[in-house]
């Protein structure tokens, strides 16, 4: 069975610089894959190629067999792409729920005119909406929060209610950036346990970009390494903790 997402030779210029140089990378059906590098390493350009915020340059992306390069985000989105940002990006001024009710809106097929007429299939949609967030909610522990304010939710729980967020969308690739960021030891860790729960509970594929090496570590099966914009390693975590090449560019001692 092919990869659920390929990228063959991908490279993105920006004027004179390049961000992204020859990248090639896949991702198989299930797995839980890792992308690590410095600082400007190119990770979160790469999830901009995925989400449609950037066309490349040059080579090509696959996903679920079909090309996508080139495509925009809310038709990436329809596909099963879903993605998580390093800084939050919550509607502050609504509720828990509706942050989540505003995600399944991509994938309603009742029309403007359903709409403003309040037609049946509008209200059927609603209360299917209404439902699900529900449900979603109650599995990443927000349910008793629903009714709050999104920029009133403590730091950790807005994190989990982006997670949220994206699995309404109803994904099959997940992609996260920097979901441990600003965290501590005990968040990391529950953290940890969440993803890997909706992986399994969603059939989800993910892919991961991560400082927190505990984290990388932890959960990924395999791990590509950039380093400016260019593949240096890619293997399993053990594989990856002993590389000297990534080591030197970017671990600076063997990651824990």
């Amino acid at each position: 069975m092919p990869p659920l997402l390929q990228l063959d030779r991908v490279g993105i210029r920006f004027g004179g610089l390049k961000a992204v140089d020859g990248l090639t990378l896949s991702v198989d059906r299930g797995e839980l894959v890792g992308l690590i590098g410095p600082n400007g390493a190119g990770k979160t350009t790469v999830f901009n190629l995925l989400t449609g915020v950037y066309t490349p340059t040059e080579g090509t992306i696959t996903f679920a067999g079909e090309r996508i390069d080139g495509l925009k985000p809310h038709v990436l989105a329809r596909r099963g792409i879903a993605r998580t940002f390093q800084n939050i990006r919550l509607f502050g001024h609504l509720t828990v729920l509706d942050n989540v009710r505003v995600a399944y809106q991509v994938n309603t097929r009742h029309t403007v005119l359903d709409s403003i007429l309040r037609l049946p299939r509008y209200f059927a949609e609603e209360g299917r909406m209404a439902e699900e967030s529900l449900a979603l909610l109650e599995r990443l522990g927000l349910a008793a929060h629903q009714d709050e304010l999104a920029r009133n939710l403590p730091y950790g729980l807005q994190r989990r209610l982006e997670i949220a967020r994206a699995l309404a969308l109803k994904p099959r690739l997940l992609l996260l950036d920097e979901p441990a960021a600003g965290m501590n030891p005990q968040e990391s860790r529950e953290l940890m346990e969440l993803i890997a729960g909706v992986r399994r509970d969603f059939g989800l594929t993910v892919l991961l970009i991560e400082h927190d090496m505990t984290v990388v570590m932890g959960i990924c099966e395999r791990i590509y390494v950039l380093d400016h914009g260019v593949l240096i390693a890619e293997g399993t975590p053990e594989e990856i903790r002993r590389n000297p090449r990534v080591i030197e560019a970017y671990l600076g001692e063997e990651a824990s």
